[in-house]
């Protein structure tokens, strides 16, 4: 049976594809470290929603960012060196020369353009059978700044950050999300520190029958930072998790 919910997990990979290892300039260590500052860690696991289509980036976003514009003009981030595909670091230093244009291509037509399609796919599966779908876009952060992101390091960072879209997301779903975390004691916040929620490009900003909401857990929540290991509080901060995400149904 199509689902009318989708979860999307774009950067829980740690994936370096063989073919791409020696376009990273980092030896083993390096990269090693990169990927615990920059990946999203577990979410693959800590997001989960019984008989919602689930849609996992396959690679990590060192390779390629499935969230950015594949157009470097449209991409804020992109002046910093992370547009769709990065070329410094979380620390600011080179990860990559510039791409190519034809190794370019080679990366959105091999990861980008087939991930999208993929979503796109399913949203018009979901929207056909039930008129509506509900896009869960799934990520965590750290919990302090890191310096590619230009902030300061006393930047507020909630626990549970919201990331809402003005028009895909409906207010009283964001209001009861944040309303849900709150009440289980967690500092929560609305596109603090990262906002917006993904959208297939076909129904951004035209078709309010796809709603979409980010979810972002604060990584210090649920594992060591330095090694990645798992906290004791892993299994309850899965389990507030999947209950936010099972109670956000009943706002479509």
């Amino acid at each position: 049976m199509i689902s009318k919910y989708i979860l999307h997990i774009p950067h829980d990979s740690t994936d370096i594809p063989a073919a791409y290892r020696d376009d990273l300039l980092l030896s083993d260590k390096e990269l090693a470290r990169e990927l615990l500052y920059m990946t999203d860690m577990y979410t693959d696991d800590l997001y989960q929603l019984d008989g919602a289509e689930r849609l996992r980036f396959p690679v990590s976003r060192l390779i390629l960012d499935p969230e950015r514009f594949d157009d470097d003009a449209q991409e804020p981030m992109a002046a910093r060196g992370m547009g769709v595909i990065y070329t410094i670091t979380s620390q600011l230093g080179e990860l990559r020369e510039k791409p190519s244009n034809t190794k370019r291509k080679e990366l959105l037509d091999r990861y980008y353009y087939p991930h999208h399609k993929a979503l796109t796919d399913m949203v018009d599966a979901a929207v056909a059978a039930h008129g509506e779908c509900l896009i869960f876009d799934c990520h965590s952060f750290p919990g302090t700044a890191l310096p590619y992101e230009l902030k300061g390091p006393d930047e507020y960072r909630p626990e549970f950050c919201i990331g809402s879209d003005g028009f895909h997301t409906p207010p009283e779903l964001t209001k009861g999300l944040l309303g849900f975390f709150e009440g289980k004691g967690y500092t929560v916040g609305e596109n603090i520190p990262f906002g917006g929620a993904l959208t297939p490009l076909k129904y951004s900003g035209v078709d309010k029958r796809v709603k979409s909401v980010m979810f972002e857990i604060r990584r210090d929540l649920y594992m060591d930072q330095d090694t990645g290991e798992k906290t004791p509080r892993y299994s309850q901060i899965k389990q507030d998790v999947c209950d936010a995400m099972e109670m956000a149904k009943k706002y479509i």
